[in-house]
């Protein structure tokens, strides 16, 4: 299986494949509390209606809606309804208070990053959860500490939504960074590369049913899973900093999996002090262009804190960004 972007006369005589329509960046722009963040992980609620799970968020403190006075909790949930990101509306939540808290809530010093789900045939949700730990001076600043996760009736608006821990086999290194649904399992694939099974319905996840081996080695902290034609389609950002967005290709889940292949490079990986990561598919989202069969998102920062409250930048930068791709 070839993979490859759909290529515009726009972009002709560019040596990357590569399209962008902006316009659809646009949702994320609904909601004036709401003021950009990463992750950007979506499930299908099965009707009409899509779950956004992003990561640190940045909400509006007051009336002046703007980044220096809002704080930034560790991840957000939307809600769209409709499937076509240039028409669907947004309904974005958070937990209120003064100042507003996460959504998934902090476990003492630990904090969680929702990293994908899936949508069980009762319409149940489940949501896995990467639990991090801060790391003062070390890295990024923070590591892993294993994953979480937990049980949602996505019925009613998000402000109402319970969430039931769900019992997990313990990992204190590895998380979870996509999910698919396979046959009756529900597949996660692990950071260490590992995939593990369970029987879609059985809210326990503390006997998984490993992989013989692992599957993809260097597999992506953030990623997405789906089948296109005969295959399944890994999507992921490759590299650090200026990154690209890649895919792979294999015909089961467990392999054996293709290199990874560069398909597009976004134009925020050229700016100063780049970091573009979070690259996904979306399976559920419409397509615009002719031959594109796949929506991708994927978030840009930058190495240099201070460049997140620069007037000229703050409504492009540190926000999901919207691609198409044609996967033939």
């Amino acid at each position: 299986m070839r993979a490859a972007l759909l290529i515009l006369a726009a972009c002709a005589s560019s040596p990357d494949r590569g399209w962008r329509e902006t316009g659809e960046d646009a949702l994320f722009h609904q909601e004036p509390r709401w003021l950009g963040a990463d992750g950007a992980y979506t499930i299908d609620l099965g009707d009409g209606r899509v779950l956004w799970l992003f990561g640190d968020s940045f909400v509006a403190t007051s009336p002046a809606l703007v980044r220096n006075e809002s704080t930034m909790v560790r991840n957000s949930v939307a809600v769209m309804t409709g499937h076509d990101l240039a028409t669907a509306t947004m309904q974005f939540a958070w937990r209120d208070g003064s100042p507003p808290t996460s959504f998934f809530p902090e476990d003492g010093d630990h904090w969680f990053w929702p990293n994908d789900g899936v949508r069980e045939p009762d319409g149940t949700l489940v949501v896995f959860l990467s639990e991090v730990r801060a790391t003062p001076n070390q890295g990024l600043g923070f590591a892993g500490a294993g994953y979480r996760a937990v049980a949602i009736d996505p019925s009613g608006p998000p402000a109402s939504w319970q969430l039931a821990p769900i019992p997990t086999a313990p990992d204190a290194t590895a998380n979870v960074t996509c999910t698919a649904v396979d046959g009756g399992n529900l597949v996660a694939l692990f950071s260490d590369g590992r995939l593990a099974r369970w029987p879609l319905g059985t809210l326990d996840l503390s006997a998984p049913q490993w992989s013989p081996a692992v599957v993809i080695p260097d597999a992506s902290s953030e990623c997405s899973l789906q089948r296109v034609n005969d295959h399944w389609v890994y999507v992921q950002s490759h590299g650090f900093g200026a990154t690209t967005i890649a895919v792979r290709t294999a015909p089961r889940l467990d392999g054996p999996w293709s290199d990874p292949v560069d398909v597009f490079t976004p134009p925020e990986s050229a700016a100063p002090n780049a970091f573009v990561y979070a690259g996904k598919g979306h399976p559920t989202l419409a397509t615009h262009e002719p031959g594109a069969n796949l929506v991708i998102t994927y978030a840009d920062n930058s190495f240099t804190f201070a460049d997140l409250f620069d007037p000229a930048r703050v409504q492009t930068l540190y926000w999901p960004h919207v691609a198409e791709l044609a996967l033939q």
